[in-house]
């Protein structure tokens, strides 16, 4: 240690000794490992680890929780040496020591962070790319592992996918459990994690053949928020993107059954209005939901794809197009009204094909949920 201390740059702090009154995940210690990690001084972060896991090991036992945001910060610094086999073990050293105290809160930072790893792996493998952790893993194996025969290095592309969402969503219900265990102390890491939860929910439904692990997350959003007594428009705003859930995967029916399940929801949106009305909300409340200048495009939980991105930010490009929104919340008689002179085609297009291959939350028109009236809305271009 000493010697790794020596070769540091001059403007390195004197680290603090490691003992049992400077390991804590926030005291000195930890605050030194940070700083040389944020320098990326992966070297000598990693020797602080080492050296505060010693104290911490001997003091408080080999499988104490104490452990666990050193250990997280170890594997940080490996993977960011670029040594993904070291990090992997790691890992598994974690995930069993969380295995050891499976009521603890403590452990619900790194079951969120492992379970988001494993997202991290399935977006970077289906956006062609072949991570490590794949054969580390065994993703290919249904039975996960060299000691059973299994094929690591090959195989079905859709064993990989199921399996690394099942372990993603087996991590994220483990920690919802500890949560609701806790009453609502933790209820921001709740919301989080069912967010978290809609999102691969929505985007790997082909996959899943269900839509159903999002939708309980939004039910239990709409239940939380009534628990801890939200606001009216917060909690109706909760039933509200539960409509648009269903109304997003309704078209899996058959034609009869869709159609009158699309019916209904839309006596759910009504309902809804009336709701907020009949309690007073302010109208502008009840149109930024309902009625917004910007047509809502499903799912919220994405950014609304014809709002300017950074990118288009302060951009005089623009194409101007009007189009009806359905009762239903499809769009209908897209029509091009102005461009600036330098918008192509291609771009003109492309804006007419996002907005039909776009579902949006149904309008109301003066309390009515009814196909619209033309809207009109500036699309900005990329400068």
């Amino acid at each position: 240690m000493d010697a790794l201390l020596r070769s540091a740059e001059p403007t390195t702090a004197i680290l603090p000794s490691a003992d049992v009154e400077t390991v804590g995940s926030d005291g000195p210690v930890m605050t030194a490992a940070l700083r040389f990690e944020a320098d990326g001084a992966h070297d000598l972060a990693i020797a602080v680890i080492d050296e505060a896991l010693q104290v911490i090991r001997a003091t408080h036992g080999l499988y104490s929780l104490e452990q666990a945001p050193w250990l997280q910060r170890l594997i940080a610094n490996e993977e960011a040496r670029d040594n993904p086999a070291r990090a992997w073990d790691l890992e598994q050293e974690l995930l069993d020591l969380a295995r050891r105290h499976p009521d603890d809160v403590r452990i619900v930072p790194v079951l969120r962070e492992v379970a988001a790893k494993r997202e991290d792996i399935l977006a970077r493998y289906i956006g062609g790319g072949f991570p490590e952790q794949i054969v580390l893993g065994c993703y290919y194996s249904p039975r996960r592992g060299w000691s059973r025969g299994g094929n690591c290095r090959s195989g079905s592309r859709n064993v990989v996918v199921r399996t690394l969402l099942s372990e993603s969503r087996r991590h994220y219900n483990n920690a919802i459990r500890i949560i609701l265990n806790q009453g609502l102390e933790f209820i921001d890491e709740l919301r989080a994690i069912d967010l978290a939860l809609v999102r691969t929910s929505y985007r790997y439904a082909h996959y899943l053949g269900s839509y159903d692990v999002g939708r309980r997350s939004l039910v239990r959003l709409a239940a939380v928020d009534a628990m801890n007594s939200e606001p009216q428009l917060t909690r109706v705003t909760a039933l509200v993107e539960l409509v648009d859930w269903d109304l997003l995967f309704v078209d899996g029916a058959t034609r009869r059954s869709r159609d009158e399940r699309s019916d209904a929801l839309v006596e759910r949106y009504e309902r809804a209005y009336e709701l907020l009305a009949h309690e007073g909300t302010p109208q502008a409340s009840i149109d930024r939901l309902f009625s917004p200048e910007l047509p809502v495009v499903l799912p919220t939980f994405l950014p609304n794809p014809l709002a300017p991105a950074q990118t288009q930010r302060g951009s005089q490009r623009y194409i101007d197009v009007s189009f009806v929104v359905t009762r239903l919340g499809y769009s209908d008689r897209i029509e091009i009204l102005e461009t600036t002179l330098d918008a192509t085609e291609a771009e003109m297009d492309a804006l007419v094909d996002l907005i039909e291959s776009s579902r949006f939350r149904p309008r109301a028109t003066n309390g009515r949920f009814v196909d619209t009236a033309p809207i009109v809305v500036r699309y900005h271009l990329v400068r």
